[in-house]
């Protein structure tokens, strides 16, 4: 009985491995077959792939290398602390816009970059370009796609790179806020070309326009935040200025009926009373005297509040008047190469026409500003090193290589299996 069973069991065993058996010989010859059609194709496959890797490598070797070259600024905001008090105006708060340094900010940085890679700042650099006799150059901005195709020519890039706020940890605000404000301590500027003395030559015109003509934009836009930041100054006043005289009016309006009042004189050495109100919880009420001479000392602070603020107005809307033909200024030059020196010229001028004083101050801190501009846009190193770029031929021509080699093989077998269905077919 027992061996019957077993024996049973025996059989079924059997008959299972039979078809695990079979899978395995169709596997060994289906890849049997796989491997004598590479065989029989091999020199299909192998010149397929290596003669057109050779070429591939060939064409890459005999390619103009590119160099690059790169000029290194140091951006940090160090004049910061010391211009705080030049830039203060009359009323104690900044009435000029601190443009003495890069102040790069992830913010500022990406002005920087828009004003660098705008379609009219490409344009003056190709022109700069064609009249420094690099033409080639000049197609090459010209004919490239995109910011990528732009950064392979010439490439913007800040040290240490800001911090992106999609990767930190952070919710407070604040701090949000502080992250955004960190400025950048070096900016770098890589010129690539193909030939060594033409990059050092091109790079001159990249330099002109980044540490002359992009300061003159990038204090147009300064500018324009100036203008806005005035005009809301100056709406804030006026906004102010009916508040205060609806309280002016209500306190002579309180003076003139306690005036009116009649009541018996007091006697002032022997009453000691102090001007203090809400004692202990309790209100305490001065005598008329007293009150009216609290409503007047009250009106006398309103109207010289109100005459502060006419005053302020008043500088406002000079100052508002001063940056709009400032900025009027440079945008009358702005289809030209106008630079910051340029400017700095039409300054300079410029306050010799002013008598008010305080214009005159405002004015003499511009200049100040801008000569300081100019002072940090120097380079770190005014002639730094030219690197070839590696062309990376091993690499390139390996993909290359294997790349081919998966296509002939794919090939070598569509070419079998064609060749099978027609045998198959006659």
């Amino acid at each position: 009985m027992g061996s019957s069973e077993n024996d049973g069991s025996n059989k079924q065993g059997t008959g299972n491995d039979v078809p695990e058996e079979a899978n395995i010989y169709e596997d060994e010859i289906n890849l049997i077959d796989y491997f004598r059609v590479v065989w029989k194709r091999k020199c299909f496959i192998l010149l397929g792939s290596i003669i057109p890797t050779l070429l591939v490598g060939l064409i890459i070797f005999f390619l103009p290398r590119h160099y690059t070259i790169t000029y290194t600024y140091d951006v940090e905001d160090q004049l910061k602390d010391q211009l705080k008090d030049q830039l203060k105006g009359q009323f104690g708060r900044r009435s000029a816009v601190d443009i003495s340094n890069w102040n790069l900010s992830q913010k500022n940085y990406n002005v920087l970059l828009s004003r660098f890679y705008s379609k009219e700042n490409l344009s003056r650099i190709t022109t700069g370009s064609r009249q420094a006799g690099f033409g080639q150059y000049a197609e090459s901005i010209s004919r490239a796609r995109g910011l990528k195709g732009l950064e392979n020519l010439v490439k913007l890039e800040v040290l240490p790179s800001y911090i992106d706020l999609d990767e930190v940890d952070q919710r407070d605000p604040a701090k949000l806020e502080q992250i955004r404000q960190l400025e950048a301590q070096l900016l770098n500027v890589t010129i690539t070309g193909t030939a060594p003395q033409d990059v050092s030559k091109i790079s001159s015109v990249i330099r002109d326009n980044l540490e002359n003509i992009i300061p003159v934009c990038l204090i147009a836009e300064q500018l324009n935040v100036g203008i806005r930041g005035l005009r809301a100054n100056m709406a804030d006043i006026e906004k102010e200025k009916f508040a205060l005289q609806l309280v002016l009016k209500k306190s002579k309006a309180i003076l003139v009926k306690l005036k009116n009042a009649k009541t018996e004189p007091v006697d002032r050495a022997a009453s000691g009373i102090m001007l203090q109100f809400d004692v202990g919880g309790r209100s305490e009420y001065l005598p008329i005297e007293y009150q009216i001479q609290t409503a007047e000392s009250k009106i006398i602070q309103l109207e010289e509040t109100a005459r502060h603020n006419e005053k302020k107005y008043e500088y406002y809307e000079d100052l508002l008047s001063l940056n709009e033909r400032l900025l009027a200024q440079i945008k009358s030059r702005s289809s030209s190469a106008y630079t910051i020196r340029q400017f700095q010229s039409f300054l300079i001028e410029l306050t010799k026409e002013f008598e008010q004083q305080e214009l005159k101050d405002y004015l003499t801190s511009y200049v100040k500003g801008v000569e300081n501009r100019i002072a940090v846009s120097a380079p770190v190193t005014e002639e730094p090193r030219i690197y070839a770029l590696p062309r990376g031929i091993v690499k390139k021509t390996i993909i290359v290589f294997v790349v081919l080699l998966m296509l002939t093989t794919l090939a070598a077998f569509l070419l079998e299996g064609i060749k099978k269905s027609q045998a198959q077919a006659s």
